[in-house]
């Protein structure tokens, strides 16, 4: 059996080593991660993927139907009941996945540092979960709430300029995609800084700027890998689904006529997309380490907390853990 060897967080790295630590911890965590996703997160990750492929397999339906000369049963669906309860449902079931599956990468990383021991357990991970959820939940609402209200902020001027020269519409647009993906990186450590540091949202907000400053690009090239890498993955399942909806518009448009998909075929596609989004959210644990490594590789460089612990304790006694090798 290979012998274990801890993961030192506190430490610098360049962007190939964050990328190692990152699959090093998912491999050698496989179990109790796995584990405490299925036992905590599984229900609600498995409703939410069923909600959102059945929500998009209807919703493809009716498009198709309304280009076949039938627009009215596709402007019925959004006034309808169903649609808005089955898109109310669509939404909580994705935002309670996406927090557990944000608190359980977190927590489990808490523990790990914590305990020095990858043998963690789904009830230590689920009281954390629970101590945590709330935390969690108010900062992703409070962090939607202030992109909205920093994207009217940006859009106001962009109608201004619309009045001075439509051309000019072009450039705001630019400005606001660029504007977009600029905060959302420089803020994108507020849950990492939330889970190692325990302070409040706003203070977590600040936190996140500040490190990031001076290491925007690097910050953006892990997230854009690893997301590329689970985008990748999920892919796999989607691609069938995808071949059958295309085929079946296909033969739509040869026979003009609009038929809808056999319940054997749109069984088929339901399973595919739902193992799609199940995938992602499941696979969401891969951004979420690489930026708690990528955290502690700028709290490194910019503050050495890692060199200051080590000076600290130099001359001391070992204790019992000190044994562990590091990464």
């Amino acid at each position: 059996m290979e012998e274990f060897k801890l993961i030192e967080f506190q430490k610098t790295r360049d962007f190939s080593n964050k990328m190692n630590a990152t699959f090093m911890f998912v491999r050698q965590n496989i179990i109790g991660l796995g584990r405490s996703m299925l036992f905590i997160a599984g229900p609600p990750v498995l409703i939410a993927s069923l909600l959102i492929s059945n929500f998009f397999k209807d919703f493809f339906g009716l498009s198709m139907q309304s280009g076949q000369g039938d627009p009215a049963a596709f402007a019925g669906y959004f006034t309808s009941v169903s649609f808005w309860a089955q898109l109310a449902l669509m939404m909580v079931f994705a935002i309670l996945a996406t927090i557990l599956m944000t608190s359980i990468s977190y927590n489990y990383m808490v523990l790990y540092r914590e305990r020095k021991s990858i043998q963690i357990q789904v009830s230590e991970v689920w009281e954390k979960v629970k101590d945590t959820f709330w935390m969690y939940l108010s900062t992703a609402i409070i962090f939607a709430l202030l992109a909205m209200f920093a994207y009217i902020l940006m859009v106001v001027p962009i109608v201004l300029l619309a009045t001075v020269s439509p051309f000019l519409i072009f450039f705001g647009v630019l400005f606001i995609i660029i504007a977009i993906f600029y905060l959302v990186v420089s803020f994108s450590m507020v849950f990492v800084v939330r889970a190692f540091e325990s302070i409040g949202i706003f203070e977590a907000l600040g936190r996140s700027y500040r490190l990031v400053q001076g290491k925007w690009w690097s910050t953006f090239g892990l997230l854009m890998i690893l997301n590329l890498i689970v985008g990748t993955i999920s892919s796999i399942f989607f691609l069938p689904a995808y071949v059958i909806l295309i085929t079946q518009s296909l033969h739509n448009i040869e026979s003009g006529t609009y038929q809808p998909p056999s319940d054997s075929t749109g069984t088929i596609i339901l399973v595919f997309m739902t193992l799609y989004y199940l995938c992602q959210l499941v696979l969401s644990c891969l951004p979420n380490i690489g930026l708690a490594f990528q955290y502690f590789n700028l709290v490194e460089l910019k503050e050495a907390k890692g060199l200051m612990g080590q000076l600290e304790s130099f001359g001391q006694p070992k204790g019992p853990d000190s044994s562990a090798g590091n990464l």
